[in-house]
């Protein structure tokens, strides 16, 4: 069936990425997620609920929030009927956005629902909100012949904007929302910037006069001013960072990434941190991105925020800081992370199948930088001091860390209903949350990026090269395309139980091998797709908890370096992945 040292290789990628819920109180909110609400500069927000329901026994909810900024206050309402579902018995939390003297900009902050045993205890509800209006000045920069810049603003109602420019020709617009009309208070009005052909380096300045709206304020002239430059223009890809830590705790630490949006060479010469309580600071790693590092070790539990600041050769420089926000737990007690329980192909936070792997992504499941993992099988269910209990039964383990933890679904957690699952460190049990467990959950294992990037399935030829393009390199493996009539192999989690059936943590066998039902291959995405039936599905001897597909690629399946492809199995259709399939 296999090449027990191609998939040792394969499980060891598989490693490196990565009490019952039903005698318990079960913590459900109608939303975890609110916003972006738009406020008027010097207003406050209005009122936002949240309700909370006991999707558990029968035992109440003790519920209390808590908020990580002064702007957002919290408190526990009145029970009543749920709104969010037909049936039940709900209780508000009211979200009270106190936004008045906040400055011009966008907020992310959070107010944490606990209700202590609770399976799915504490939950996290992200409240955004951008405090806007129609500024008096707007300053752009943008690179010569052709560069862009905008800058969004946000209007009461419906406008009329007024050009004109002082210097260098037509360059200024007013771009109007998407849809309009209608118009609603957070539609976005652009004011843009295109740099004109034989537009020189320089300053240049410009007017939007705005008219038309029902509420005064938005009515005024905007003074816009526009840097043609040939200096780098910084553009940061993935700020605000939110870090986690806990009390006297190592450092933890967050990459963020950085483009050069104008011309020239970017040089970012250095990073600083500045809060409060001095946790954090900065520094440049490369050409290309910062690390950011948030000391916990003398932070009591809550919540800290503080800036970094960028310094750079970059045309708009002093425009650019990053918000760090950093959130303290208390020392001893492992946490499973909200969303944290999650398959190892997509690491998305969705139901899983008996038999399943899956990685739990928290911290405080190991002490400081100890890492353990099973040489042998049959797995055992503990790793230096560390468990996962599903329902209150110990799986078996194939990875701790600190921060994560993979680990098996046994094979008798039963299906469609929800289970709860928890980390026993250090004789500490973590707080639980909940999975869906469904008889099957067929997900193709995908290539990490930082290996071959463009979501590629881990599927391989029958000669033992990968199904990539031959430009690509996975470790000592080569890569060509398949093609029509030659035989893959795809290598997949979540297929359920075999017949004969499996046994948890214990290697599967070739005699007899260990199958599921036939599967269907698609080749070619959703649009007239190519299928082929598997010769066979089932466990990889020697694996554990770890998926085989053979297919023989059918004639007339489409050719090119990323053909999308997925199977379904009993109904269940897996995720889509890329596989390079040649003449």
């Amino acid at each position: 069936m296999s090449q027990p040292g191609r998939i040792r290789i394969i499980l060891t990628l598989g490693i490196a990425l990565a009490s019952a819920a039903s005698a318990t109180p079960r913590l459900l909110l109608s939303t975890t997620s609110i916003g972006p609400i738009f406020v008027a500069t010097g207003a406050n927000g209005a009122l936002q609920t949240v309700q909370a329901y006991n999707a558990g026994d029968t035992t109440a909810l003790n519920l209390s929030v808590t908020t990580s900024a002064t702007w957002l206050n919290a408190s526990i309402g009145t029970t009543g009927p749920c709104t969010f579902q037909s049936t039940g018995t709900c209780t508000s939390i009211q979200l009270a956005l106190n936004t008045a003297a906040l400055a011009d900009g966008t907020y992310t902050e959070s107010a944490i629902v606990t209700s202590p045993g609770a399976v799915d205890s504490p939950q996290q509800v992200s409240v955004t909100v951008t405090v806007a209006n129609v500024p008096a000045s707007v300053t752009l920069y943008a690179a010569p012949n052709g560069g862009t810049a905008s800058f969004n603003i946000y209007p009461h109602g419906p406008v009329i904007g007024l050009i004109s420019t002082q210097s260098g020709g037509s360059w200024l617009s007013l771009q109007n929302p998407p849809g309009l009309p209608p118009y609603t208070f957070g539609s976005a009005y652009a004011i843009q910037a295109i740099t004109q052909t034989g537009q020189a380096p320089g300053t240049y300045t410009g007017q939007v006069s705005i008219s038309g709206s029902t509420f005064s304020g938005d009515n005024q002239n905007i003074n816009v001013t526009l840097n043609v430059t040939t200096s780098p223009i910084l553009q940061l890809n993935n700020a605000p960072i939110h870090l986690t830590g806990f009390q006297g705790g190592p450092s933890t630490t967050s990459t963020v990434s950085f483009t050069n949006a104008g011309q020239g060479t970017l040089s970012v010469s250095g990073a600083t941190g500045t809060a409060t309580s001095n946790f954090l600071s900065a520094s440049v790693t490369n050409a290309s991105s910062i690390l950011i590092t948030a000391n916990p070790a003398q932070l009591a539990p809550g919540f800290y925020s503080g800036t970094v600041t960028v310094s750079s050769n970059a045309a708009n420089n002093a425009q650019v800081a990053i918000p760090v926000e950093l959130d303290i737990l208390p020392a001893g007690q492992p946490f499973i992370t909200q969303g944290g329980v999650v398959n190892i192909s997509t690491f998305a936070n969705e139901a899983v199948a008996p038999g399943d792997i899956v990685a739990i992504f928290g911290d405080q499941f190991a002490s400081g930088s100890s890492t353990f993992t099973n040489p042998t099988t049959p797995l055992a269910s503990q790793l230096g001091t560390t468990q996962v209990l599903v329902n209150g039964v110990p799986s078996p383990l194939f990875f701790v860390s600190r921060q994560q933890v993979n680990f098996q679904i046994p094979y008798s957690t039963p299906a469609a209903q929800v289970s709860s699952v928890q980390i026993v460190a250090n004789g500490v049990t973590s707080n639980a949350r909940s999975i869906t467990v469904a008889t099957s959950v067929p997900r193709v294992l995908v290539w990490p990026s930082t290996d071959v990037q463009g979501n590629y399935g881990i599927a391989v030829n029958a000669d033992g090269s990968l199904a990539l393009p031959t430009t690509s390199t996975v470790g000592a493996f080569n890569s060509h395309p398949t093609k029509a009539g030659a035989t893959l192999i795809l290598y997949c989690v979540g297929l359920g139980q075999t017949n004969p059936g499996a046994t948890d943590g214990t290697a599967s066998t070739s005699q007899p091998v260990e199958a599921t039902s036939q599967v269907t291959v698609s080749f070619g995405g959703s649009v007239a797709p190519v299928t082929a039936q598997s010769v066979f599905a089932g466990l990889v001897p020697t694996a554990v908890g770890l998926y085989q597909i053979n297919v023989q690629v059918p004639n007339g399946v489409p050719v090119g370096n990323s053909v999308p492809i997925s199977f379904t199995l009993n109904g269940n259709t897996s995720n889509t992945v890329n596989i390079a399939i040649g003449q």
